[in-house]
């Protein structure tokens, strides 16, 4: 069983990329050789070196985010 990673940076590395990200509210970086579809900003479960990128949880973290803007600037 693997867990659950924020996404905030990806960076390139030589032989793969490092995702840096927040599990329960510390600071995690990971290396893994492909990135899955992932992008910064998005929900991932991290298993045995293979990330899947949980749509339904990214969808509805960026639902927030969107509303939370929207809120503040009106």
């Amino acid at each position: 069983m693997g867990f659950e990673l924020t996404v905030d940076r990806i960076e390139k590395v030589k032989d793969g990329y490092v995702v840096a990200g927040e599990r329960d509210q510390q600071d995690v970086k990971i290396k893994v050789k492909k990135l899955y579809g992932a992008k910064e900003g998005d929900i991932v479960e991290c298993s045995g070196g293979k990330l899947t990128v949980l749509r339904e949880k990214t969808n509805k973290r960026r639902e927030q985010i969107l509303k939370l803007q929207k809120e503040l600037s009106d």
